[in-house]
């Protein structure tokens, strides 16, 4: 069969977004500190646009005002040369910058577990190249404590033979927390059965560890325990007791340097308006956008050359439909939100207990949007509310009908089970089949699958483990 090309026209229909469309879509799915930083690249491609300030660092006139006085003020008084008090306006400005000075000096900061290693390797007595291995072993300790690098590939950095290396990690083991620079759970927790000195204990602790019974502690394989080690029940309770009084992560107590709490500040507010919650975006959480007047007046400037002209009038038009699409991604969301808290009500009487089900769908058609329009509304945005700040996603939830009719959300499913087991009888954990029939009982027709996959959410234990969980 021969092959050869030829040239062929067909008409099609395809539905393509302009850009503009994109533009929006785009900002609406950022959150609000993604927001700002796709401000500051767009201010960094398009000259025109003035230099992005923050409403909430924008000084008042009033405060300009006082700043100006004082200005006129500090010029305008006449020290002399003696130590002699200057003027009572500028005592008072001095008082607060000092008081101002002491109260940052007295802020700190908190000390991070690699900063706390490190300060006691001074004391280790290690020689340079120990030391060496050491800071790296500091460096790679993950939240927890332990270590979470490769000692192959320190070999291969440090040039030190791999038991050396292990050598030294094993004298980290030892400093303050101990437990800290562990490949594992039972190194970790044999580090700190120093801790136990003078515990009728310490010798059946270290032997559980030793012949790695930890996970037949945690499945509650009682039995094989206590005959591996020769304990009697009550004495297997005494030494259970005596482990947990170890710290399996030694880490955590301490903070991670790059690793600061993170805050969430919410873009939306509810507010109450009569008998109703309003919904508003905070005008003062965006930056304001201006084109500068500059380039306004070189496009109206007729000694401009045309070149100049087609470039700044292309960049301002740039520069308006990104304002555009600003103030547009404001709306959608005000709508949005607004359309969500109207159809969850019962969140500001009873929580997230009280949240309906609900679906994107249904606030799409109730806004007018298509559902893809609202599920990028709502990625990484936060409502604050009386009941805190909720993210706007949670208000999404699947719900059971209950006999009665009641419709129900999957949150107060999770919540009901959260608290069952809580009260549950220790000795006796309610199982999988027993925690359904007892949500059946209460109205929620829940089968035994889905409580455990719910359990499963909650990181709630089968009725095995929570048979020894710790109150």
């Amino acid at each position: 069969m021969a092959l050869a090309g030829e040239l062929r026209q067909n008409q099609s229909q395809t539905l393509v977004l302009a850009p503009q469309m994109r533009q929006s879509l785009h900002l609406l799915a950022l959150s609000l500190p993604e927001l700002r930083a796709e401000l500051c690249r767009e201010m960094a491609r398009n000259p025109v646009i003035d230099d992005i300030e923050q409403t909430l660092e924008r000084e008042t006139v009033s405060e300009r005002e006082r700043a100006t006085d004082a200005d006129e003020r500090l010029h305008a008084s006449d020290y002399p040369e003696d130590d002699a008090l200057p003027d009572p306006s500028y005592s008072a400005d001095a008082d607060a910058l000092e008081r101002r000075r002491r109260f940052f000096d007295s802020q700190t900061r908190e000390e991070t577990l690699e900063e706390h290693l490190l300060g006691q390797l001074d004391l280790a007595e290690l020689d340079p190249g120990e030391r060496t291995v050491a800071e790296l072993i500091v460096g790679d300790l993950d939240d927890s404590g332990y270590y979470a690098g490769s000692l192959d590939d320190l070999a291969a950095v440090t040039g030190e033979i791999p038991e050396r290396i292990d050598a030294t990690r094993r004298r980290l083991l030892l400093l303050d927390p101990p437990g800290c620079a562990a490949l594992s759970l039972e190194e970790c927790l044999l580090a700190q059965l120093d801790q136990l000195d003078g515990s009728p204990f310490q010798q059946e602790v270290r032997e559980l560890l030793e012949r790695h019974h930890l996970a037949d502690v945690a499945a509650g394989r009682l039995a094989i325990v206590e005959r591996d080690l020769g304990l009697s029940h009550e004495r297997y309770a005494d030494v259970l007791r005596a482990l947990r009084t170890l710290e399996p992560r030694p880490g955590r107590a301490y903070g991670r340097a790059g690793k600061d709490t993170a805050f969430v500040k919410p873009e939306v507010h509810a507010e109450r308006v009569g008998d109703r919650w309003v919904a508003r975006v905070d005008d003062r959480s965006l930056p304001d956008i201006h084109i500068s007047p500059r380039y306004l007046r070189m496009l109206e400037d007729p000694k401009t050359p045309p070149e100049a002209r087609d470039y700044i009038r292309e960049k301002v038009a740039a520069a308006r439909l990104f304002i555009e699409a600003v103030e547009r991604r404001e709306e959608t969301i005000t709508s949005i939100s607004q359309a969500i808290l109207d159809a969850q009500p019962g969140f500001f009487d009873g929580g997230l207990k009280g949240l309906r089900p609900l679906t994107m769908q249904e606030i799409a058609e109730r806004v007018g949007v298509h559902h893809t329009t609202v599920s990028r509304a709502v990625r990484d945005k936060y409502v604050s509310t009386p009941r805190g700040t909720v993210e706007l996603r949670q208000f999404f939830t699947s719900g059971y009908v209950t006999e009665g009719g009641e419709t129900v959300s999957k949150t107060a499913v999770l919540d009901r089970l959260r608290e069952i087991v809580r009260h549950e009888d220790r000795p006796r954990p309610l199982s999988d089949e027993a925690l359904s029939t007892r949500l059946k009982a209460e109205g929620f027709p829940v089968a035994r699958r889905t409580v455990a996959k719910y359990r499963a959410l909650l990181a709630i234990p089968g009725a095995s483990s929570r048979r020894h969980c710790p109150d």
